[in-house]
């Protein structure tokens, strides 16, 4: 790791990004540490992981999933809320939209969206993968890292590792069904989008028979 990331990042956003990557314990002063940037108390993954995510992604927050709903003529609601970063930080990550999803549209106005998008971590020389929705309905979170690959692969083929892997996760642990749609191209478009997902969701027999055409 380059003394220019070690004096770019603050002492507590390293150690939680080396504990993230490395497996290490998470020091005894985590926990204050959430609060400060605004990670939820209690979300479904651990509270480690969001606040990478929220590390990477800060920069980026406002073009994150967001639902809002208006009442009256002047009050705003949105399901997502701001978070920060450590006052000290200094270094401006860069993550990449991979592409956002439609879980499902649930009604008039109510879909389930998330977005992927890839972060390359320089001087640990990794691409960190983070998923975001747009509220904390499903996870109790809105952003979550799901997962790092090696720096030397191609951002795209990152991704692919990790959002295959974590697709495959959902179907296998709690019976998600496939996405519904795509929303938005990033690095990748939709018909890359839908060969990953028949990775995690192969096509039956009748459907691939359906696609190609043949007897």
């Amino acid at each position: 790791m380059t003394a220019v990331i070690v004096g770019l990042l603050p002492t507590e956003e390293l150690a939680l990004l080396k504990c993230y990557i490395k497996g290490k314990r998470e020091p005894d002063w985590a926990d204050a540490f959430y609060d400060a940037i605004g990670v939820p108390k209690n979300p479904i993954p651990p509270r480690l992981e969001v606040a990478v995510a929220q590390i990477l992604l800060h920069h980026v927050q406002g073009s994150l999933p967001q639902w809002s709903a208006a009442i009256g003529e002047e009050i705003v609601f949105l399901n997502r809320k701001e978070h920060k970063r450590h006052p000290n930080a200094r270094l401006v990550f860069n993550p990449k939209l991979v592409c956002t999803i439609n879980w499902a549209d649930s009604g008039p106005g109510y879909s389930w969206p998330e977005s992927y998008h890839v972060t390359y971590l320089p001087g640990f020389d990794k691409f960190v993968i983070t998923a975001s929705q747009d509220g904390p309905d499903v996870f109790g979170c809105s952003d979550q890292a799901i997962g790092f690959a090696d720096g030397r692969l191609d951002p795209v083929e990152a991704a692919r590792e990790v959002i295959v892997g974590y697709w495959c996760s959902q179907s296998n642990s709690c019976e998600q069904k496939r996405w519904a749609y795509l929303f938005n191209e990033g690095l990748i478009d939709k018909k890359t989008a839908n060969d990953w997902a028949d990775e995690a969701w192969p096509p039956e027999p009748d459907e691939a028979i359906s696609e190609t055409g043949s007897a």
